[in-house]
């Protein structure tokens, strides 16, 4: 690809705590105009342009329409910094990016540590989301699901969903509508922007009286630590694993490229 006069840019696929990390670092840098951020929703815009003049496009792309992109922006790098579950939008911007014959890096979270001692009785791990919706069932206790709104539906199928699922999603109409949609109680959905301290976990269980939590093994970014802690103080955590096999490059490791490249 030639770039004659107009030189490299840069195309960053955000809607993470590292993609609003790699905003702050671009603007920081004085590289807003060399970089574009990509993200799914308006809402993941709004977050994002909180952080200073971004170029931000918002809206799901499919693999062609990803090409599309690269080729009208002259784009030379891509960061997929999406979220660590998003495997098929990952894997449509690998392609993508094959297509077209551009570099593309992604950004992994560290893994996190399988908590022993005190509370691992407590702590289960699962392979999916149906797999938690399904534990959730055994259970029988009122439970906090922290696993966001696109999968929601797998636990509008718990036995009693209406009284014991509790959901705490983004605080968008996107997500509003997904757990209702899902049959969860309004009553029962929180709308809000994590990640959350242990304290907020404890006091979300505790003011809905609630005995078991639903998480993902998202890395300290995305506040896994703080859900597991519960287990210590006798709360069931269900754990969905990340996905397997998943390689790339450390949050640091993305911002030196990106200013190796573009500066």
């Amino acid at each position: 690809m030639d770039f004659g006069k107009y030189g490299k840019r840069a195309a960053v696929f955000a809607g993470t705590s590292e993609g609003r990390a790699i905003g702050e670092f671009v603007l920081e840098k004085g590289l807003s105009a060399k970089v574009d951020f990509l993200v799914a929703t308006g809402y993941g815009q709004e977050i994002l342009e909180e952080e200073g003049s971004l170029m931000v496009f918002s809206g799901r792309l499919n693999e062609g329409e990803m090409e599309d992109f690269f080729s009208h922006r002259r784009i030379s790098l891509v960061i997929d910094a999406t979220h660590p579950y998003a495997t098929a939008v990952t894997e449509n911007i690998k392609a993508a990016c094959s297509r077209a014959g551009i570099e593309c890096v992604r950004v992994t979270r560290g893994g996190d540590e399988v908590f022993e001692g005190k509370g691992a009785e407590n702590i289960t791990f699962v392979n999916s989301v149906e797999e938690a919706a399904r534990a959730v069932s055994e259970l029988g206790l009122k439970t906090l699901v922290t696993t966001g709104s696109k999968e929601i539906a797998s636990f509008g199928e718990v036995k009693n969903a209406s009284e014991i699922v509790v959901a705490r999603v983004l605080p968008s109409v996107d997500s509003i509508n997904a757990c209702l949609k899902a049959g969860i109680m309004p009553k029962n959905i929180i709308g809000m922007q994590g990640p959350f301290t242990l304290e907020m976990n404890l006091a979300t269980l505790r003011q809905y009286g609630c005995g078991a939590l639903v998480t993902k093994e998202t890395g300290k970014a995305g506040g896994f630590a703080d859900k597991a802690e519960c287990a210590k103080l006798g709360y069931n955590v269900i754990v969905v694993r990340k996905p397997e096999g998943e390689t790339g490059v450390s949050l640091k490791e993305a911002k030196n490229k990106l200013w190796e490249e573009m500066k």
